[in-house]
């Protein structure tokens, strides 16, 4: 299998050929098989992380013999069914689901280290040359030999372009319809099961392990899977200017709304009593400088901090899964780092900025927020430029800052996936 090498020049002959993504294309022979297998191996690792935490409720949907399961069904399928380290998919998923089945799982990147590494550096000089989509990038993952795509007939939401990465062993066909003709033949119907007598009206685009495949939003179109195969799809998310507004009051609550679970008593004279409107106000996470300054501030600040965070996350909507809800002071999280080695994890940057006696640090898509001290500053600054670290070493290099304080930092920002631990020679210092 040729490497394409996912050059800037690649990127911009890719651009061409669907004419400035407005065409559909097949890009055949593009993934090394060794990036076709590290990406298999990051479908498995969002596939056990869906299955054995029993994720489901939001953006998993499991189909046996065309018929989607209920989530109550499917939880006590896998439930009874863990994924296990080292088992094969498509054996696993014979066994359990069957013969017919179909898995399609949205938020890959939420759920695989592995995915969000590697697809990002393949897609990263198209982002050097376009631009981060404003809704940013999001994986979702196809599994099966189901056939037709369950949906049926149907276009993706607006401004949502796709680009398939097929993984194989099987080959998949996408069938697809310009607008003009689907509207004559089957009147614009979507989620249209009635496929086969549309067919002809279609153009078909066959593709097999380590093809790409592009598609524009705004294509009415439907899939086969005869035999079993992967697919990873990688959505550049364009939203509508609504949705992105939608988007941006969602960031207000995120950021900004405190969850104060204060009961609010019942109100004498309750036109004219204004209590509930400073009740409203102390549930705001805003200092009294943002809260007396236009409207338009506090705005273009949220739209300013939805962008830190995107960017952190290198475009990904989604960020990872941490491994344990908060980081306390004091207590005892990833035992031993004193002894290990941390880097800067894939091709993620930490971004950081002083905000009079604190440092606000953008790691994965979170955003935490520490007292200031240079050397919480030089830390990042080390990590960022690629170098390997060796915790230890740190407490030599500031011996008169405290080392639990270095431990404490590291800690939130292993538990973002900002850094991670590396097997390196015991003989080791600080780069």
């Amino acid at each position: 299998m040729q490497d394409s090498s996912f050059n800037r020049d690649w990127w911009l002959n890719f651009i061409e050929k669907n004419a400035s993504f407005t065409e559909t294309s097949v890009y055949k022979n593009v993934l090394a098989d060794s990036l076709v297998n590290t990406l298999n191996d990051g479908v498995f690792e969002m596939l056990q992380s869906r299955i054995n935490r029993l994720d489901i409720e939001n953006g998993f949907r499991l189909y046996i013999n065309g018929e989607e399961l209920p989530d109550s069904e499917t939880r006590k399928l896998l439930k009874a069914n863990p994924l296990k380290d080292g088992e094969n998919i498509q054996e696993y998923s014979k066994r359990v689901f069957g013969d017919n089945f179909g898995i399609i799982t949205n938020y890959g990147e939420k759920h695989s280290e592995i995915l969000a590494e590697y697809i990002l550096k393949t897609v990263q000089p198209l982002l050097d040359t376009i631009g981060i989509p404003p809704w940013g990038l999001e994986l979702t993952t196809f599994i099966g030999n189901y056939g037709w795509t369950p949906l049926g007939i149907h276009t993706d939401n607006r401004g949502e372009n796709v680009l398939h990465y097929h993984l194989g062993p099987g080959d998949k066909t996408m069938y697809v319809w310009d607008e003009d003709v689907y509207k004559e033949v089957a009147k614009g119907v979507s989620n249209n099961k009635d496929i086969e007598p549309l067919l002809e009206h279609a153009k078909e685009f066959k593709f097999g392990t380590g093809d790409l495949y592009y598609m524009p939003w705004n294509k009415h179109h439907v899939g086969y899977s005869g035999d079993f195969s992967i697919g990873v799809t990688l959505w550049f998310n364009n939203p509508t200017r609504y949705d992105f507004s939608k988007l941006m009051i969602e960031t207000i609550k995120n950021l900004f709304l405190k969850n104060d679970q204060s009961i609010i008593e019942s109100q004498i004279d309750y036109m004219n009593n204004e209590n509930t409107f400073y009740d409203f106000l102390s549930t705001l996470k805003v200092d009294n400088q943002t809260m007396d300054a236009p409207l338009r501030d506090f705005l273009k600040q949220t739209y300013n901090e939805y962008k830190k965070c995107l960017i952190s996350n290198g475009g990904w909507q989604n960020i990872p899964l941490n491994k344990h809800k908060k980081i306390e002071p004091g207590k005892e999280y990833f035992p031993g780092l004193e002894d290990e080695v941390v880097q800067l994890n894939g091709p993620f940057k930490i971004n950081l900025e002083k905000a009079e006696n604190r440092i606000n640090i953008y790691v994965r898509g979170s955003k935490v927020s520490f007292k200031y001290f240079p050397e919480l500053v030089e830390i990042v600054d080390l990590l960022n430029k690629g170098k390997d670290i060796k915790v230890s070493a740190l407490f030599d290099k500031y011996a008169e800052f405290p080392s639990e304080v270095i431990l404490y930092f590291l800690k939130i920002l292993l538990n973002n996936k900002g850094i991670k631990t590396i097997k390196v020679p015991q003989e080791y210092h600080v780069a």
